[in-house]
Parts: structure tokens; sequence; C-alpha cells
């Protein structure tokens, strides 16, 4: 019953009308058979309390039965405080020099106790080095060895524990440094972006970095395209654009917080505003079915990293390919949408490491090598600070390996 009204109520037109009817009209209802006097008015009034009361009790219980947590109240994000905009080719981008979310302590299911991290995005939209607002320049220094890392939320991903700042290629950039002082290691990810976002943002922007070296570290993304119905091998039938939903961010801005975290739900579900927890749906369209067969995804998601390849190889960027880190831990092993997505994973792991046979790259295994072990990871993908040094360890060998042969 709770899943189906959560269903019903997500929607903006039906759940606002329902709210209403409901917060409204129940007390209404209960003091219908009273004359319309100042008593009548001070009771609607104080059966409306209750309502809201009993409302938001019933909420916290239902939503700790149903998810196993207890529901995390999200702070609202001023529109002109948003760090994203949409862009005519991609479904967003990071806003260019412009500051984070302020930070919160994450969620995560194995650790709780880290934090986002304050950072500042640089002058091609990345957070990039400790603060995030490291510039890259353009043009190149010509004795720079510039690398490049290409991927989703787990290359984006910056970590604090209140000290200091962590990514997986700030740590790489930390470990070849100490042998080249001219190794440059730039995050170019983006948190949220599947292999076709990529290859576009590759094309229209990344690779005027000039980068000497790619690194890919990428899968997971791209599976709610694959089951998603109508399959289209431009993602479309999955995709939207985020300026199509604009609109909702700026009308949030202007509306009011309480302090009822079923009020708090609901609002943020008809008119998001906390990126960080409603980004990827805010873009997401069509309906989402974990039986359908992910065949043709597999195919689009490698046609796609072999174009990235190509142009790659083409302007002479060398490139290393990574497999992609996943743990099916014990708080997670039991959920079917898991189960399924480590098994698609495991088949987009198969496509990099053919791909790099295929065009003799090197190929660094991280997730047959990572220790499946909650020390490592913060959920089944993103990484720990140690998870993170470990795997920008693996991927260091065989950039010191391709230096080595280039030199």
């Amino acid at each position: 019953m709770f899943k189906i009204i959560l269903k019903i109520i997500k929607k903006p037109s039906l759940g606002i009308l329902f709210f209403f009817i409901y917060i409204l009209g129940f007390p209404y209802i209960l003091l219908s058979n009273f004359p319309l006097t100042q008593s009548f008015l001070i009771n609607f009034i104080s059966f409306f309390f209750i309502v809201l009361i009993i409302s938001e009790i019933i909420f916290r219980i239902s939503y700790q039965i149903y998810y196993k947590v207890e529901f995390r109240f999200i702070k609202k994000i001023p529109f002109d405080k948003l760090y994203v905009e949409p862009h005519p080719y991609l479904p967003y981008i990071y806003k260019k020099n412009f500051d984070s979310a302020p930070p919160e302590k994450f969620n995560y299911p194995l650790h709780t106790n880290y934090y986002s991290a304050k950072l500042k995005t640089n002058n091609f939209g990345f957070y990039n080095g400790i603060d995030g607002n490291r510039d890259i320049q353009i043009p190149k220094p010509k004795e720079v060895y510039r690398i490049s890392c290409l991927g989703g939320s787990t290359t984006a991903n910056y970590v604090s524990d209140g000290k200091n700042n962590y990514s997986y290629p700030l740590e790489l950039e930390n470990i070849l440094k100490q042998k080249n002082s001219n190794i440059e290691v730039n995050n170019c990810g983006t948190g949220g972006y599947n292999s076709a976002d990529i290859l576009v943002r590759f094309l229209l922007q990344t690779i005027e970095m000039k980068p000497n070296l790619v690194i890919i570290y990428h899968a997971y993304n791209d599976i709610r395209s694959y089951l998603t119905q109508d399959f289209k091998e431009d993602y479309s039938h999955s995709r939207k654009n985020l300026g199509e939903q604009y609109w909702r961010f700026r009308l949030r801005g202007k509306i009011p917080d309480l302090p009822l975290k079923f009020y708090n739900y609901l609002i943020n579900h008809w008119f998001p505003s906390n990126i960080r927890y409603s980004l990827l749906d805010t873009i997401s369209k069509g309906k989402f079915d974990l039986d359908l067969n992910y065949k043709k995804g597999l195919e689009i998601y490698e046609r796609n990293i072999k174009n990235l390849i190509y142009i790659c190889q083409k302007n002479k960027i060398d490139i290393i390919l990574s497999s992609y880190c996943f743990y099916l831990h014990e708080k997670a092993a039991d959920s079917k949408i898991n189960q399924i997505y480590q098994k698609i994973v495991l088949e987009e792991n198969e496509v990099i490491r053919k791909l790099a046979q295929q065009n003799n790259l090197k190929f660094v295994d991280c997730n047959a090598k990572i220790p499946k072990e909650i020390d490592y990871f913060l959920d089944t993908v993103h990484l720990t600070p140690k998870g993170m040094k470990f795997v920008a360890n693996q991927i260091s060998d065989a950039v010191e390996t391709n230096l080595s042969e280039n030199l």
C-alpha cells in the first residue's frame, strides 16, 4: 500500500491534488456537520495540525519499514546556487568556476563518517585538483605530460574526512609526481555521465586539453538506458535535457521548507532542488524494467568506447583502460537490482578487456585486484580514500610502463 501511494503522489499533478484533498479535506469532512462559526475555524485548524502530525508519524514509520533506512531530510539549494546547467549537446554540465553545494555528511550504506568536499569547478567545468578549481592551462605547456581521467561519479567523486579531500585522479597524481614532477593528472569525470555523454564531451571539449594520455574508468551508468523500454541507440529513449525541467528547480527555490519529512519527500519529487539527490531522476525518462534484454545496450556501450579509442588514436593520444570495481556487499546482496547491475558490470568489464586486446592497449584489471571489503568501498561502486588509493596504485603501474616505453 505504501508503495502504491508513493507511486501516485510522486506525479506532480496527482500528488498535489491528493495532498490538498487529504490535508485540507480530511479535517473539513470530520467537521462537516458543525456550523460555520468561530469555533469551527478553531477546530478546523486544530484538526489540520493533528492530521499533519499523524501523517508525519505514519510516513516516518512506513518509510523506515519499506526502505530499511530512516528518511533523510534533503536541504534545499537556492536556484542561483545550483552548480549544474543545461547544455545543447549534453544532458547537463557543471558551471565553470562555480562553487559546489555546501559540504554535508554522506549517507553511504557502508560508511557514514565521510563528507562531501567543499569545491569549486575550474575553467572547463570539472572538479580538478585539491579544491576542484585547478585550471587546465591552454595551450598545454610543452614540458607537461598531461593525463585526462574520463568517467562518471566514480572518477569525479571527491570524499572528505574533514581534513583532506580525496579522489582517485588526485591520488594518481600524487603517486606519479614522486617520480616525474612534470606529470599532470586532470579529473575530467562528471557524476552521472554515461558512455555517450563522455564521448560527446570528449569530442567537443576535453580533447582541447591536448592530453598525452587518457584513462577510461567507466561502466554502470549506461545500464539504466539498457533496461529502459523502447531502446534507441542514441539513448534518447531514456534521457532528456536538464533544460526541460529547469523551471522546476527555479520554482522550488521559491517554495519554503517545512520541518516535516513527508512534506520534504513530496516537494523534492515534485520540484527538486538538491542536485546531489535528484539529478539523474530529473534527466531520465521511460519505463525502467529489470527483466529487459540488455545485450543491445552492451553493443552500444562497446560502440561508444570503441569510437572514443579511435578518436584518441587518430590524435596520437595514448589510452589505458581499466575494469570497473563492483562490490556486492552484504547489505546489497539480496537486492535484485544490485545483482543484475553486478552481472552487467562484469560483462561491461569484459567488453573493456576485449577492446584493450583488439587495439593493443594497456588494460588494468582493478576489479579483479581490489579486495572486496568495506574498507575499500562506500557502496557497491564508490570508493573510500583507501579504495581510491588502491585503484590509483594499480593504474600508476600501467602509466609508468607506458611512459618508459615512449621515452
